[in-house]
């Protein structure tokens, strides 16, 4: 049996039936109609369709959603939350959500990936998608220090970075900070891999420098001059574009980042050390 339902009966029933199940407004319309108006019904019914929804909505991509962060005092953290389209990663629920997420993640209550299923599963019921927490990270401090975050591009891309200090004092300088929020541009821009040269799987440059020894030879340039231009070509092209402290500032496309890290040090009154940093770009 169905029904037409209008006026403030039917806004009142499709408000009820949401409350209830977290089911779309056009749902719960539909549903209430096939039901002729009886709020039972159209309850068991979208319960029975949620479920059957359920499992189509497993199969379906995950490529859009958000990186989001938080930092709490020495712990921090960064998560990317995925869901099927931009227009639900853009609604206020699920970025709530995300910093839901980062925020738990921070503190240390977020264990594992399946443990973000008990927050995600009743948002991703509502907004009708597939939804899945695909990967988080968190920094914690045992020193001196502080760990910053940053997010770009609506959400798109973000970084988060631990940087240690020689005092408490150091590490609440403005110098620290501004150091973090350059080098957080920077890792967010150029995507660098690793931290410093020496981070470096020695694989990955014998391979470099065979394939750059290889073309050479190709081109026909003297054996013996080959070694100091691999050399050259490494450090220029390898080491400058994934290693963050042997980068050029994307500011000014000629500062060098560990000139900024040194000046940072002056500044602050001691060294301040970069440890680590995560970045993350969504489906990347």
């Amino acid at each position: 049996m169905t029904m037409t339902l209008t006026g403030a009966t039917l806004n009142q029933l499709i408000k009820d039936l949401r409350e209830k199940t977290g089911a779309g407004i056009t749902d719960c319309k539909k549903a209430l109609d096939e039901a002729g108006g009886r709020l039972d019904e159209a309850l068991t019914a979208l319960r029975k369709k949620g479920l059957a929804d359920a499992a189509k909505r497993m199969a379906r991509a995950t490529k859009e959603g958000a990186v989001a962060f938080v930092v709490a005092g020495k712990a921090g953290a960064i998560i990317e939350l995925n869901c099927e389209t931009d227009f639900v990663a853009r609604t206020d629920e699920f970025k709530a959500l995300a910093q839901s997420l980062a925020q738990k993640a921070a503190s240390g209550e977020l264990k594992s990936l399946e443990e973000a299923a008990v927050l995600v599963t009743p948002v991703q019921t509502r907004l009708g998608e597939n939804m899945s927490l695909r990967r988080y990270e968190r920094f914690t401090i045992s020193a001196e220090g502080l760990i910053s975050g940053y997010i770009h591009l609506g959400a798109k891309k973000g970084a988060l970075i631990e940087i240690q200090a020689p005092s408490a004092a150091a590490a609440a300088s403005p110098a620290a900070a501004e150091l973090a929020k350059e080098l957080l541009l920077q890792i967010v821009g150029s995507g660098p891999k690793y931290l410093r040269r020496e981070d470096v799987p020695a694989a990955d440059v014998a391979k470099e420098r065979e394939i750059h020894a290889e073309v050479l030879l190709k081109e026909g340039k003297p054996a013996a001059a080959i070694p100091k231009i691999v050399e050259g070509k490494i450090n220029k092209l390898f080491y400058q574009a994934f290693c963050l402290t042997e980068q050029m500032s994307l500011r000014d496309g000629k500062t060098p980042i560990a000139s900024l890290i040194k000046d940072a040090c002056a500044k602050a009154g001691g060294e301040l050390k970069v440890v680590r940093f995560v970045r993350y770009t969504l489906g990347e």
